[in-house]
């Protein structure tokens, strides 16, 4: 009964289709369409027809994904990715392949559809958008993030444009027809089965000879206008789905627990024994108060910004008598654990930190010192509350704990002092603060008011956001002055280090930072440094000063985040634990180690290959750092 339905309507069309003349033109449109859905209608419980069309499918979907993948780059991106066979394949094939293992393992063409396109399509769209706020592609890594980074999407103005739009109507489109269209079940056990195995073992194949080839990956791009220097710039050039894939290696290797190739245990348990912790002196045993300001720059050392205030005078005072210098971070706009955690901890990389782990909080606790601290946000956060217990602070504040807690510097400021100033004065005092005022995304509609004067190219969104930034760094930059005054009036001795986490968000895609001229394009060292640095100052009351014999006054130089507490430390004639102490003799060769560049500074020459004895030096390091990392000793 069912063919005779299929059929009649097929003759009735090709009867005619047989008198093109009698029809107009769209009379002749409509005939083909019929004719074309009534051969699928035919067609739709064939399995040749229904492995043909997912594959199709699988390949469509593969390619909205690099139209994702090319982000701001665009079409002229998503067009060179089709001069290279090798990045389009490595593009489509993991989705295609995922198609045909749900298709074996459910046997229903329209789940082995549904299922894999809507994973890669979502996660191709946040990498979108993730380019577009932050700037740097998604990674594996990014999962740490993932439900903070849900937690504040809203607040940053999302470009929905057609490629989203046109993405999600294929996306609807593909799941009625595989819905509606393919109808060939597959039931026999033997035939899933073996299917199954099939897939998942080229699947494996490919990730463990091809995916995760270095040599390959290097030698693989769309867009051969890529340079060393432009490192979110090759990724991208490489499509999406290929690099992320290529990634899990490296994300792997920063997990706690993972070794790489070149880890060697008893080796690096015999380098971690030729550094032993040292004591601090009773005598020079000061209380140390950190503070890490969210998204705190100093965006007048560009020198291409008219003021209508001082904005900066209270910081550029501070700066001329304390010790001052400039933090080089792994980071822009956002992820502030990464500075939080790395200085913390000194480690290189960032990793998880699930139970207790070394780290300079736990190295002062061991040394008599009461640790606390206070966040202005909530303590899921970056799972702020247990990770921050893991690294050794007795009690760490958040904004649940208080009734009147607010995420302004005029809550975070006094609230600290408040703190300090009830604190045990019969043990040494620690504290590493976090703020939240300064945060993005910044309002882009109206402006509190006008510290800089629009000039060159910048829009009313951008002076907007530029101006409403600045009025909260202006709030914060003032608040410093009077902590620092008040503290300087302090009968204890108290050092204060103070820091910014990471350059501001400033418009979709930094159009803040390119319509008035600061250079963040890293294909040059100017721009990389402009992108991913800092300012920090070190100061120390009249009282600490006497203690521990120093004026802290100076340049402090530039460095990486895990070199920071060293600084700290040896302004106060510390030696520190062993990993410190083993850190700071890296520094005098490296200085700079940028993770998602993967550029060093070794001997003041930014560099992405170090010399053979750098690299033996920064391997050794490293070692320890795993070592320590899974070798908890407080």
């Amino acid at each position: 009964m069912s063919d005779f339905v299929f059929f009649t309507p097929l003759r009735e069309s090709e009867r005619i289709m047989d008198n093109p003349e009698k029809m107009t033109l769209p009379e002749r449109a409509a005939g083909i369409f019929k004719k074309i859905f009534e051969i699928i209608l035919f067609l739709r419980k064939n399995p040749a027809f229904n492995y043909i069309m997912l594959a199709l499918l699988s390949v469509g979907v593969g390619i909205l994904s690099l139209l994702l993948g090319a982000t701001v780059f665009g079409i002229p991106m998503f067009k060179s990715y089709f001069a290279s066979f090798t990045v389009v394949a490595l593009n489509i094939l993991p989705p295609m392949l995922l198609v045909f293992l749900l298709y074996f393992i459910s046997g229903q063409p329209w789940i082995a559809f549904t299922f894999p396109s809507f994973v890669t399509l979502i996660i191709s769209m946040i990498h979108f958008f993730k380019v577009q706020i932050r700037g740097d592609p998604l990674v594996v890594t990014d999962y740490m993030t993932i439900f903070e980074a849900g937690g504040i999407i809203e607040s940053y103005s999302l470009i929905m444009n057609w490629k989203i739009y046109l993405a999600t109507a294929a996306f609807i489109c593909g799941t009625v027809f595989s819905i509606l269209m393919l109808k060939y079940k597959l039931k026999k056990k033997p035939v899933r089965i073996v299917g199954s195995v099939a897939v998942a073992l080229v699947s494996v194949l490919l990730y463990a000879f091809v995916y995760t080839d270095n040599d390959l990956y290097e030698r693989t791009s769309g867009d051969t206008n890529t340079v060393d220097w432009t490192p979110n710039r090759n990724y991208i050039a490489k499509g999406f789905i290929y690099p992320f894939l290529h990634g899990i290696d490296d994300a792997l290797a920063d997990m706690r627990g993972y070794y790489p190739d070149w880890y060697d245990e008893q080796e690096a348990k015999r380098e971690t024994a030729l550094w032993r912790d040292a004591d601090i002196p009773e005598d020079k045993k000061v209380n140390i108060i950190v503070i890490m300001l969210e998204a705190y720059a100093d965006l007048s050392r560009f020198g291409v910004l008219d003021f209508t205030e001082d904005v900066y005078g209270p910081l550029h005072r501070l700066q001329a008598e304390t010790v001052s210098g400039t933090l080089v971070n792994n980071i822009f706009a956002g992820a502030t654990i990464d500075t939080e955690r790395l200085f913390l901890t000194g480690n290189t990389q960032l990793t998880t930190f699930t139970s207790p782990t070394n780290s300079y909080v736990h190295y002062l606790k061991s040394q008599g010192y009461h640790t606390e601290g206070l966040h202005a946000n909530d303590e899921w956060f970056y799972d702020r509350r247990p990770v921050n217990r893991h690294l050794g602070f007795d009690r760490y504040y958040f904004l649940d704990d208080f009734e009147d807690g607010s995420r302004s510097d005029s809550f975070f400021f006094p609230k600290m002092l408040e703190l300090y100033r009830s604190r045990n004065k019969t043990v040494p005092y620690f504290a590493y603060h976090l703020s939240y005022q300064n945060h993005g995304a910044y309002e882009s509609d109206w402006t509190q008011a006008p510290f800089v004067i629009a000039q060159g190219d910048m829009s009313d969104e951008s002076y907007n956001i530029l101006n409403n930034y600045l009025s909260g760094v202006f709030d914060t930059t003032e608040r410093i002055e009077r902590l620092i005054e008040t503290l300087s009036s302090d009968p204890d001795p108290v050092v204060t280090l103070i820091f910014g986490d990471h350059m501001p968000w400033l418009g979709n895609m930094s159009t803040v930072y390119r319509e008035v001229g600061i250079n963040i394009d890293m294909s040059s060292e100017e721009g990389f440094y402009n992108y991913y640095s800092t300012p920090y100052i070190i100061y120390a009351n009249d009282a600490a000063k006497q203690v521990l014999g120093n004026d802290f006054k100076g340049d402090g130089g530039s460095f990486s985040p895990g070199f920071l507490m060293g600084e700290l430390f040896s302004l106060c004639s510390w030696q520190g634990d062993g990993y410190m102490q083993a850190l700071r003799a890296l520094q005098a060769r490296i200085d700079v180690i940028n993770t998602p560049t993967r550029l060093f500074r070794e001997n003041g020459v930014l560099t992405m290959d170090l010399s053979p004895a750098g690299e033996e030096a920064f391997q050794r390091l490293r070692m320890m750092e795993l070592y320590r990392l899974n070798n908890f000793r407080h």
